[in-house]
């Protein structure tokens, strides 16, 4: 296997694990953001027990924890590859 492959797969694994953690970050603050806006109505019902669950609220949060996931094993492997072949 080629160097420039071995630099690759750890190029997209710190790729994904950047854009996971940016995710994290975007989900935490748009669930944030969306809660704090329904604090200031007068029903807080919804804020007290988070019903009905708003799937679209945790997405950036499923997608940020999967492509962090992917961005370690990636960031792993060509690792070790690298020190295997390289």
């Amino acid at each position: 296997m080629a160097v420039a492959t071995c630099w690759a797969i750890l190029g997209m694994g710190i790729f994904f694990t950047l854009f996971g953690v940016v995710a994290l970050l975007l989900g935490r603050r748009e669930r944030k953001s969306y809660y704090d806006s329904i604090l200031r109505q007068r029903d807080i019902k919804e804020y007290i027990t988070h019903e009905p669950q708003r799937s679209w609220l945790s997405a950036w949060e499923v997608g940020g924890k999967i492509s962090l996931v992917l961005g370690v094993l990636l960031m792993a492997a060509g690792g070790v590859i690298r020190l295997v072949w390289g």
